[in-house]
């Protein structure tokens, strides 16, 4: 009997360790499954900002892409019209136009606009000579309307150089 009652100490030990072993391992394979699953749950909120962040860069590809075909398109339109630009030696833009005179299109009339210290844009340049006071008044429609006011100042340019003919 005293071998049997040691056989069954040695087993019922070995069952006691074994059952501590599965409760560590059961322990651990919950530690475990909550790293997995925080890290799943890190990667879903990372898949999510990078299609975020994909969508964006989509949108500002597209925005970048009508603004560069507005662009074209204006340049080419005033082109069309018979107006071009150039660089002063001041850095500021010198406006040139064609196709104003029927009798020779070629003929070039110019102006130069740049910015002052004051962050306000004058004429710098003009040929032919206009009448300062009509200038003026596009020049302050300009400083004072950003969005709107070059087109305004290129159309009544235009339309003053037209009337020296």
């Amino acid at each position: 009997d005293g071998g049997l009652k040691e056989q069954r100490e040695n087993l019922e030990n070995k069952q006691k360790r074994l059952e501590e072993d599965i409760a560590l391992l059961d322990t651990r394979k919950k530690v475990e499954q909550s790293k997995l699953d925080e890290v799943l749950a890190e990667e879903s909120v990372y898949r999510l900002k990078a299609l975020e962040i994909r969508g964006k860069k989509r949108e500002i590809e597209e925005n970048k892409n009508t603004t560069l075909e507005d662009l074209t398109r204006g340049l080419l339109n005033y082109r069309y019209t018979g107006l071009n630009f150039d660089k002063d030696r001041n850095g500021g833009l010198i406006f040139i136009f064609t196709k104003i005179d029927p009798n020779e299109e070629s003929r070039e009339f110019t102006f130069a606009l740049n910015l002052n210290e004051n962050h306000l844009y004058e004429l710098t340049a003009c040929n032919p000579k206009l009448d300062t006071s009509r200038t003026d008044v596009l020049l302050s429609n300009l400083n004072s309307d950003r969005d709107n006011g070059l087109n305004s100042l290129i159309v009544g340019m235009r339309k003053l150089f037209k009337a020296t003919l």
